[in-house]
């Protein structure tokens, strides 16, 4: 009887996730019809270019003559696209590309609220908490911006395996090994996905890691299990790294422009106060997360309050301020390896997974 009442409890919230999945798809196609920018036709066209390729059951060639004015351009090749098999897989089965393109952000929906949910599970046993986690998580006015505002599939792509990255990595903490494994996926995946998220991911860890160090939590095993998650990692990326290294090892590169380019306050005020999701970057968390995020901000004052919710609620609130235009960066700065990030509009990504993270934790306890 327990077992069946738990097969039907699995199975409820399967019904859930794919419920939110869709909610989180369905407004984008209203109409029959999707608003795609620069960025989304450049992915789009490449992913019909390798969709072409696997039909005929061949490996997809790194230089792409599909678009771009048919001069070839190396972007399967530059452009991880293992992950992307979340919008190419519908397109091999389904005819109409409108609703190959619904069904595939479906599907990243889907993974992204399966892999937030994982990572709250773990930090709550409450359900109900863990869904207010994976909530705030994928309906955040951030995560909409980057799939229909910009269509910046990579980023879409690794936001959705950043919780299992985290998922990882407290529970390395926390001295389980079981962690290595989704550390590792989790990161590998990234890799798949976008290489810029990758780098600043792993900065992010590292910085986390120099912390520890210097409260002394850090131990050897911890250090050791990182190292054999980032195996895992290499292992999973392997395909891309390699066709990364073989590209940039034949041709001479000229880097993409580098820049820190600063969240205007005034304007992401007004986006967030109108809700405003357009290809017009408008960098904002909206309104309902920003005021979870002034509560959990609130609450770490409170001394009666204690437990490890607050460091990472401090994480939150440190890596926000870093994108804000309050802070006067010197130019060279943006011309450094940091530069590479272009938008620090990026890091809201931390941000959010920051919140969710010392939100459940702090519902917990």
């Amino acid at each position: 009887m327990n077992d069946k009442k738990s097969s039907v409890r699995k199975w409820g919230i399967v019904l859930i996730f794919v419920i939110f999945a869709i909610l989180a798809t369905y407004p984008a196609f209203v109409g029959g019809y999707f608003k795609g920018t620069t960025d989304g036709q450049i992915h789009f066209i490449r992913f019909e270019a390798i969709t072409a390729a696997l039909k005929n059951i061949e490996i997809p060639q790194l230089i792409n003559f599909m678009g771009y004015q048919n001069v070839g351009q190396a972007f399967n090749g530059m452009y991880p696209w293992i992950s992307g098999l979340i919008f190419i897989l519908p397109k091999l089965f389904i005819s109409k590309p409108i609703y190959a393109l619904f069904v595939g952000f479906v599907l990243l929906n889907f993974v992204t609220i399966l892999n937030t949910y994982l990572l709250a599970r773990h930090l709550t046993t409450k359900i109900y908490w863990r869904l207010l986690g994976v909530m705030v998580y994928e309906f955040n006015s951030y995560h909409m911006i980057v799939m229909y505002g910009r269509n910046a599939v990579g980023e879409m792509l690794a936001y959705s395996f950043l919780p299992l990255v985290f998922l990882g990595y407290i529970q390395i903490m926390e001295g389980r090994r079981d962690g290595i494994w989704a550390l590792g996926i989790g990161m590998g995946m990234i890799l798949n996905s976008h290489v810029v998220s990758a780098l600043f991911t792993f900065l992010i860890l590292g910085i986390i890691e120099l912390g520890r160090l210097f409260l002394k939590k850090i131990s050897l095993a911890e250090l050791v299990n990182c190292v054999y998650a980032g195996i895992v990692a290499i292992v999973v990326s392997c395909y891309s790294i390699a066709n990364l290294l073989l590209i940039m090892h034949k041709n001479q590169l000229i880097t993409p422009w580098k820049r820190l380019e600063q969240i205007s306050v005034y304007e992401m005020w007004r986006a967030m106060l109108n809700n405003s999701i357009s290809d017009v970057i408008t960098w904002n968390i909206g309104l309902v997360s920003f005021v979870i995020f002034v509560a959990m901000i609130v609450q770490i004052f409170k001394k009666e309050k204690e437990g490890s919710w607050k460091y990472w609620i401090i994480g939150a609130v440190t890596v926000y301020f870093l994108t804000l235009s309050w802070i006067p960066y010197p130019k060279q700065l943006g011309e450094t390896f940091l530069g590479n990030i272009q938008f620090l509009g990026r890091l809201l990504s931390f941000v959010m997974i920051f919140i969710v993270i010392g939100m459940c934790l702090y519902l917990e306890v």
